[in-house]
């Protein structure tokens, strides 16, 4: 294990940087599935590239009783609100599974860049499990 997998007792299975202008979603730790996964999400005017990674993470490594409310927790418009409301960060614990067994783990997601009016642009997404 290197240093910066285990920083405070948390063991990081995944960080993402999300851009939301322009649409640009970087695994920066994570399985290569899931890497690979981001690589090769196409363009589409319906919906970004986070949420089509989003749907697709969900359904396939997360237990099915905590899919809705990933959905939820994860949506763009939810963190929207939450940090318009002036929260720092959004926070929330569930089952996914990690190297084929289901395990416990945290999400955090902390806004990094808020534009005109504190739209959403960009954030990072951390989950992890403790130690």
């Amino acid at each position: 294990m290197k240093l910066e997998d285990d920083f405070c007792g948390k063991e990081y299975i995944k960080i993402t940087l999300v851009c939301l202008s322009p649409d640009k979603c970087s695994i920066l730790k994570g399985p290569a599935e899931e890497k690979r996964l981001v690589e090769i999400l196409r363009d589409d005017y319906c919906i970004s590239r986070y949420e089509k990674m989003l749907q697709l993470v969900i359904k396939e490594k997360v237990a099915e009783d905590y899919q809705d409310f990933c959905f939820q927790m994860f949506s763009l418009e939810a963190l929207q609100e939450a940090f318009e409301k002036g929260k720092d960060n959004v926070t929330g614990s569930y089952l996914r599974n990690v190297q084929g067994k289901m395990q416990k783990v945290t999400a955090a997601i902390y806004p990094r860049k808020l534009g005109n009016k504190g739209k959403l642009e960009e954030f990072m997404l951390y989950v992890y499990s403790q130690k």
